[in-house]
């Protein structure tokens, strides 16, 4: 009789101590929880995100900066560094954006086709702007504010045919 007791004397501690260990790992996970919780933040914090369609191809690059482009399936070197979101095609080549420079701190957006630049906006950091539109042959019409003038360009095949004002 006297085993016995001792026996369930020895149950009863070890009951007790798996309770408190329970009870102890419930307390630490509801802290944590409760830390995690308060740490949390509606803000991400990264340098750049890709997004890709269900082949896997890279559809839009937000990034500060952007990798450099992807014309006709070539990667490409860019004139300068940019900041903000690329958009590509189904074939992954680049096809227009709205940036920032990281050099210059011009803001422009651009629609591109397959072989390069056809359209861009563009906005200077001190003020004035244009926007632009051409081909790969030359040919270019753009209108615009720079220093407080209006300005209109119209080219054909690199030829000025037409400048308001003047170039001097």
């Amino acid at each position: 009789m006297a085993k016995e007791m001792i026996h369930i004397q020895r149950l009863e501690r070890r009951i007790r101590l798996v309770i408190a260990g329970w009870l102890l790992s419930v307390l630490v996970f509801v802290v944590c929880g409760w830390t995690f919780r308060q740490q949390q933040s509606d803000t991400l914090r990264v340098r750049q995100i890709v997004i890709v369609d269900d082949k896997g191809t890279e559809r839009v690059w937000i990034g500060a900066p952007v990798p450099d482009p992807i014309i006709q399936g070539q990667r490409q070197k860019r004139q300068g560094p940019v900041s903000g979101i690329v958009l590509l095609d189904a074939k992954g080549n680049e096809r227009g954006g709205y940036v920032t420079s990281d050099l210059s701190g011009e803001v422009f957006m651009s629609l591109d086709s397959e072989k390069g630049q056809e359209t861009l906006f563009l906005a200077n950091p001190g003020g004035g702007s244009h926007l632009s539109i051409f081909d790969g042959q030359g040919n270019l019409a753009r209108i615009g504010v720079l220093g407080n003038k209006p300005t209109l360009l119209l080219r054909r095949a690199g030829n000025v045919i037409y400048e308001q004002p003047p170039a001097n």
